[in-house]
């Protein structure tokens, strides 16, 4: 595991143990074939929730800001969906999910903003990710974005063409 990149959700209990190592709890956790759902209180003020959707097979993860159950902007940043490219893989106790520094801010039927390829080149420079890694990152991020402005760059319209039990491409 790479220091400071791993969220790990206990499969049992309501807790978790985030990037910067701290214990924190969730509302819900709920895991379909082909997402992982999880439910936090919100990380800063402006919003009650955040909601975190994870796609394995698309290498991502999705961040939404909920307001007593329904999707807001950030409050800060005034994005729809923060959106972490990660690898995911399991133990008997644990969900891991790796972030891969490559991140793309949705704004809801407006334009995506893809962020922190400089911190992708760092890590790849200082040979923190294999080369297998940063292919399948890059791929993964095109895929995505690709897929988004099928849908209109709307993740409504890319989670019902594309999501859990979806098609893919």
């Amino acid at each position: 595991m790479r220091p400071g990149r791993v969220q790990r959700l206990h499969k049992r209990e309501d807790r978790g143990i985030d990037r910067s190592d701290e214990p924190f709890t969730y509302d819900r956790l709920v895991r379909r074939p082909g997402c992982i759902t999880m439910r936090r209180p919100a990380l800063e003020k402006g919003y009650t929730h955040q909601l975190r959707e994870i796609y394995p097979a698309w290498g991502i993860g999705v961040s939404t800001c909920l307001n007593h159950g329904a999707p807001v902007k950030h409050p800060r940043l005034r994005f729809d969906h923060y959106v972490d490219l990660v690898k995911v893989w399991e133990d008997q106790d644990y969900i891991y999910v790796e972030d891969m520094y490559v991140d793309v801010l949705i704004y809801e039927r407006s334009y995506y903003h893809v962020i922190d390829l400089e911190e992708f080149g760092a890590a790849v420079a200082a040979r923190h990710l294999s080369t297998a890694e940063a292919k399948r990152v890059l791929e993964n991020t095109q895929r995505f974005v690709d897929a988004m402005k099928r849908s209109k760059l709307s993740y409504a319209v890319w989670k019902q063409k594309y999501g859990a039990n979806r098609r893919h491409l």
